[in-house]
């Protein structure tokens, strides 16, 4: 009786491991097809590859060691699967959701030695932060923008775009000294020159602007320091030169102002309506200097377009030209 019964219990431990064996079986298969609908998926569908990925790895958790190497495999794919899945909502401008995701990316690239993955999402994840501090920018939100930019800085502080973003930053807050150190920072890291004269153009037009208002509310000391602040960004700005020329002669300085209104002349390549303005500020400047002569033939080169008025009123009027 008793040896029946040993029998028994023999057989159906046998059953039992048997059965458990067949149940890890078709645990596995499940868990290595959902792997497999994964790899086929991860870049048509990246969103449904990761919930086949994680459904492999909870069935791979279930079964224990003997589903250790489908569990790694699963873990993985996760880092390009979260890339192709940022990349996807990056190009659909949905910049949240691709921060999100290319942070999953480099996670698992660093967590499973993915190299290609960590050094694809890390520029991916600076050119996405540095758009959504371009957006801020856009909506005059200077306090959100630099944060999303010190984000991508902390990332890589040697990206050009970021720097350009940066500049427009500091032009807002029209930090004059943020954007000289902005630009030379493009200067200094770009290996593009379209980069590098992009940079420089963007500071020639604020300090142009600054200039400019300076100059046109009298303030001729802070218009030369910032127009020839631009010159040094554009040296052949003709829009630069006429603006510091008149600077130079409110501030009486007027060698400097023929000297500079001399180089625009020598640009516009005799075109008289576009140099008028430069012989208009001769004529003043050899005035200042007693020059009746020079002042004279420098007003009758000005008596072109917008300038015909003034320049006649210098002529027949200020300097009695010819009497």
């Amino acid at each position: 009786m008793k040896g029946k019964n040993l029998i028994r219990v023999a057989l159906l431990s046998i059953f039992c491991l048997f059965s458990i064996q067949i149940m890890q079986a078709q645990d596995i298969n499940e868990a290595k097809a959902a792997y497999n609908a994964a790899i086929q998926s991860m870049t048509a569908d990246p969103a449904g590859a990761i919930k086949s990925l994680e459904s492999c790895i909870s069935l791979c958790g279930k079964i224990g060691a003997p589903a250790d190497s489908v569990k790694t495999a699963a873990r993985s794919k996760f880092s390009e699967t979260y890339y192709n899945l940022a990349i996807n909502q990056a190009k659909e401008k949905n910049l949240d959701g691709a921060i999100v995701n290319f942070k999953e990316a480099l996670k698992y690239g660093r967590e499973t030695n993915n190299s290609e993955v960590v050094k694809r999402a890390t520029p991916a994840l600076v050119r996405i932060y540095a758009m959504q501090a371009n957006g801020y920018v856009t909506q005059k939100d200077a306090v959100k923008a630099q944060e999303s930019l010190n984000l991508a800085l902390q990332l890589d502080s040697t990206n050009v775009t970021v720097w350009l973003v940066q500049m427009k930053i500091y032009q807002d807050a029209d930090n004059a000294d943020g954007v000289e150190s902005a630009i030379q920072k493009c200067v200094t890291i770009s290996k593009n020159p379209n980069e590098t004269r992009q940079a420089q153009q963007s500071g020639v037009k604020f300090f142009l602007t600054r200039g400019s208002k300076a100059v046109n509310t009298s303030k001729f000391d802070e218009g030369v320091i910032n127009l020839e602040k631009a010159l040094t960004y554009d040296a052949g700005n003709k829009d630069v030169l006429a603006y510091l020329a008149k600077a130079y002669n409110g501030l009486s300085q007027w060698d400097k102002a023929i000297e500079t209104a001399n180089k625009g002349i020598a640009l516009e390549e005799d075109v008289p309506e576009k140099e008028a303005k430069f012989w208009f500020e001769v004529g003043l400047a050899y005035k200042g200097k007693g020059d009746k002569t020079n002042a004279c033939d420098s007003f009758k080169k000005a008596m072109v377009g917008q300038y015909v008025e003034n320049a006649k009123y210098e002529i027949d009027v200020a300097l009695k030209c010819g009497k």
